[in-house]
């Protein structure tokens, strides 16, 4: 019989091996808490409910009827107990159902060995489709090559519902393919300039002579072919950096012809270029005409206006480059290129 003990810390009811020696030490292994088996554990007795005075002959006896349940009256039934209840399998009437059909005729034990007749499936998919159908749900006449109802809008085939005024309501306009406002406006701006200077370096280069000025105007028309790509790049999402270059490369250019050449031919002119008559200011009315020569001052001999239109180019190719540098165009470009990624994925 095993032995029980209770643990100290947990109040767990521990049962104890068989032969347990006092002095070994054991864990509880509800709270691993250690413990020594003592003499009075080792020759305890099991704690365990009923198996210290269960016994072979223990007997039940059940309760009495009490004396006052003596008086009443037993439940009684007029006529034949099976009749009262309606067990045909308890009569006489249910060897004849049993052993005859519905139509009174004696029953064939070889057709209980006969397969049923396969039952006829319900036609799904283009079988149903073929022919006309009422709705499962709200009874309406489904069309010959439709699963879904008119009516009600329920799918044959699935069971769902769909709303038909959605369904059948004209789709969206698909959202615009082309480049917004803030990217085709100056994308094209920068295209027709680069359309015009590339015209206008073809005429110049064949109508000057043959030298520097013939090959400025070649460059030029080199630049504005580069600008016009890189416009197209531009407005197709592609990059930005081919037209920012294609603005440095101009805007060199333009501080090479339009400042630093009107500069050099100011300081270089021939002298009889750079040479003026001055009239003699001591004569009298009656004096004879006399004239003296003087050297021009440099700010005379200067082309403002090839100056002036050169230092506007660069002004406005430093907000142009400011602007293709702002966070709406990067947000475009960064948009454009993970569409793109996303695509070839």
């Amino acid at each position: 019989m095993p032995r029980t003990i209770i643990c100290q810390q947990c109040g767990a009811i521990l049962n104890l091996p068989a032969h347990v020696e006092p002095g070994k030490r054991l864990k509880c292994p509800k709270c691993a808490k250690r413990f020594v088996i003592t003499e009075q554990d080792a020759s305890s007795a099991s704690t365990r409910p009923g198996e210290v005075d269960a016994a072979a002959t223990s007997t039940y006896e059940l309760p009495k009827r009490p004396p006052s349940l003596d008086d009443l009256p037993l439940p009684t039934a007029e006529g034949d107990l099976r009749d009262a209840f309606d067990l045909p399998l308890l009569s006489a009437d249910a060897e004849k159902s049993v052993g005859a059909d519905s139509r009174g005729q004696a029953g064939d034990v070889a057709a209980l060995f006969k397969d049923d007749a396969p039952r006829r499936k319900k036609p799904t998919g283009a079988a149903a489709r073929a022919h006309a159908r009422r709705c499962t749900r709200c009874g309406g006449v489904v069309p010959v090559g439709m699963s879904l109802c008119s009516s009600c809008g329920t799918d044959q085939e699935t069971g769902k519902h769909f709303g038909l005024d959605d369904d059948f309501a004209p789709a969206a306009p698909p959202p615009p393919s082309g480049p917004p406002l803030h990217i085709a406006i100056p994308g094209m701006l920068c295209g027709l300039a680069g359309v015009v200077l590339a015209i206008l370096a073809l005429i110049q280069s064949v109508r000057v002579e043959p030298g520097m000025y013939q090959y400025g105007w070649m460059a030029l028309g080199v630049v504005a072919g580069y600008g016009i790509y890189g416009a197209v790049q531009f407005l197709r999402g592609k990059s930005v950096k081919n037209l920012i270059l294609a603005l440095t490369l101009g805007v060199i250019v333009n501080i090479i012809a339009l400042i630093a050449v009107p500069i050099f031919e100011a300081n270089f002119l021939e002298k009889e270029q750079a040479m003026v008559r001055v009239a003699n200011a001591h004569q009298g009315d009656d004096a004879p005409d006399l004239s003296e020569w003087e050297i021009k001052p440099l700010v005379d001999r200067l082309d403002q206006q090839r100056i002036t239109l050169g230092v506007v180019l660069i002004f406005l190719y430093a907000a142009l480059s400011i602007y293709l540098n702002s966070p709406p165009v990067k947000r475009y470009f960064t948009r454009r290129q993970a569409q793109m990624q996303s695509i070839s994925l």
